[in-house]
């Protein structure tokens, strides 16, 4: 066999070791992921895998930044923010309705200077939906705005089932989600950590907030970062945090990854909506 031959053979060896050491790395890597999704899984509560009937409160927020401040759907059709955000609001009662007509909903109104519960809960379909067409968009002037006024409905108007460890497999009868629309990109949200009733809704299995915040596209005029940052102090580790600036096909995107049952979901960072096959 000539050298170069034989450098030829050797370079191919070095190849096919090479390609089986990458194969092998990034098997161990892909084994590494999933062990550490499985394990993040497992150490989330032991609660019932169970389609039970939700209520759901929609906490929608009245106010925008600037008015001129569009979507835009993909044939020229533009929408306020406020009608954008009542648009997917009706798609979502409506396919989570058609999923287990006992889906209860309520809707709290966060306005620029109060909060109004507008709604209690309700499975007709016709009521919740001519609630959310009543309230009107109104011009943000507040610098912040406190989330304590919503929890204090909540605390008045809401009964959360409770979690009791020797009966962690049989299901309750409902559970609670709170889904907040928030639409404010220089209104900062407080949250406050200290107090005593959200430290109890963050430790009860049964309640869910989940999070949509709708800000403006040019996020170095406002302050778009601040107010995602804050709004995570809602999350209790178990909630889905979405973002989205102007795009009218990702808010409708978001909006229908929230209709998953906070009992049959993964947690967020878990979440997979690839489609693949085998072949």
């Amino acid at each position: 066999m000539e050298s170069s031959d034989l450098l030829n053979s050797f370079d191919s060896q070095e190849t096919q070791e090479l390609e089986k050491c990458n194969s092998k790395n990034a098997l161990d890597n892909e084994y590494a992921e999933l062990r550490e999704q499985v394990m993040a899984n497992f150490q989330k509560p032991n609660l019932p895998n169970v389609n039970v009937p939700e209520k759901i409160i929609i906490c929608l927020d009245l106010c925008y930044d600037d008015q001129n401040s569009l979507f835009r759907l993909g044939d020229g059709t533009t929408y306020t923010p406020i009608n954008m955000l009542k648009r997917v609001l009706e798609f979502f009662i409506y396919s989570k309705y058609s999923i287990n007509k006992r889906t209860e909903f309520a809707l709290i109104a966060m306005q620029d200077d109060s909060t109004c519960f507008v709604q209690n809960f309700t499975n007709n379909l016709k009521d919740i939906l001519n609630a959310i067409d009543y309230v009107n968009a109104e011009e943000s002037k507040s610098e912040t705005f406190d989330f304590q006024k919503v929890f204090q409905i909540i605390k008045r108007e809401v009964e959360i089932p409770p979690y009791k460890q020797s009966e962690c497999i049989i299901p309750p009868p409902y559970v609670v989600r709170m889904i907040v629309l928030y639409a404010r990109s220089n209104c900062l949200p407080v949250i406050a950590q200290d107090d005593s009733y959200i430290n109890f809704l963050k430790k009860q299995f049964y309640f869910y907030i989940d999070i949509l915040l709708a800000h403006e596209e040019d996020c170095a005029l406002y302050k778009c970062a601040e107010v995602y940052d804050a709004l995570q102090d809602l999350d209790n580790g178990y909630s889905y945090v979405f973002e989205v600036s102007k795009n009218a096909a990702k808010i409708h995107d978001c909006i229908a990854k929230l209709l998953a049952h906070p009992l049959q979901r993964p947690l967020q960072k878990n979440t997979d909506y690839t489609f693949s096959s085998k072949f």
